[in-house]
């Protein structure tokens, strides 16, 4: 039950980052995305690693990776967030 126990405390987390982020206004990069008084959000500010590629993580210093998926990019630390092992026999 390790994989019920560990998929709760993502769904915490996120839920903890979703809150801070709405909070904050949400997470602003152009003029298109603005709340209904014309103001950007500020989450921005809170973000590691966006738009960082091959700079070093600020928690280990680690070049961040860079993965563009459809016309958006996701970002990452290859050590501190590494992709999930698949399981035996895939």
């Amino acid at each position: 039950m390790a994989s019920v126990s560990v998929g709760r405390a993502v769904l915490t987390a996120a839920t903890e980052v979703m809150n801070a982020a709405l909070a904050a206004g949400g997470t602003s990069f152009d003029a298109l995305y603005v709340n209904i008084n014309g103001a950007s959000g500020y989450f921005d500010r809170s973000l590691a690693v966006y738009g960082q590629a091959d700079r070093p993580c600020p928690r280990c210093g680690t070049p961040i990776r860079r993965e563009p998926f459809m016309n958006r990019s996701s970002f990452s630390c290859p050590r501190c967030q590494p992709r999930p092992r698949r399981p035996h026999g895939f």
